[in-house]
């Protein structure tokens, strides 16, 4: 699971993705067991894929301006906490990948998150040599540190806690921040003046404020 599902167990809600009482679950692999008549057939019993948990429209005005991610009518779909879980066609069409066999099971249930990175750091428009500081140490912080650095882009990580830094270091960040020890506000940092040249781009991953 992650910190949506979380999340809205704590809260009770999500506007759009989910209303309790329901079956959790949105990152996940599976094997298909049964397929609809309409079934597009290159998907066949006992393959192994991995499904995006939403799906646009692509008829709305965000999707027809390649903003698929604000679709007005985006389809939604979770339930992977149960042995069996239904794929809604949309999603099948436009979200749904057949696994390697050279991905296991666990890392291939992170496709649906680091997506969502690589979505973000894409409309950073981040390029080699940038530096970029990216705010929290999370799953998705940790994810994006892993791939602008893999990118060569210098990454400055900021956390609370020391564990997520020593994470953030090995997977490429050049410089940490502990939020414990610096008690100065994120802005009054003077993030721009870390030679060379500066963060000029930020990337918060933090689901509250440090």
């Amino acid at each position: 699971t992650d910190g949506t599902d979380l999340k809205v167990w704590k809260r009770g809600y999500h506007a759009r993705m989910i209303q309790p009482p329901a079956v959790f679950g949105h990152e996940f692999v599976g094997d298909v067991v049964a397929v609809g008549k309409r079934v597009d057939p290159r998907w066949r019993i006992g393959m192994r894929v991995v499904a995006a948990n939403s799906a646009p429209c692509l008829r709305c005005y965000h999707c027809r301006r390649g903003q698929e991610n604000l679709c007005d009518d985006l389809l939604f779909n979770n339930g992977a906490y149960a042995e069996y879980m239904r794929i809604p066609g949309r999603i099948a069409v436009e979200n749904m990948l057949e696994v390697p066999h050279s991905v296991d099971d666990q890392s291939a249930a992170l496709a649906e998150p680091l997506a969502c990175v690589l979505r973000g750091i894409h409309e950073m428009e981040a390029r080699t040599g940038d530096t970029v500081a990216v705010i929290g140490c999370g799953p998705i912080g940790l994810k994006f540190i892993r791939m602008l650095s893999r990118r060569g882009v210098r990454v400055i990580a900021i956390a609370r806690r020391a564990a997520p830094l020593d994470v953030a270091r090995r997977l490429g960040a050049v410089a940490t921040i502990s939020r414990k020890t610096s008690a100065a506000p994120i802005r009054s940092l003077k993030l721009r003046e870390i030679p060379p040249p500066g963060a000029w781009r930020w990337r918060s991953c933090a689901a509250a404020v440090l």
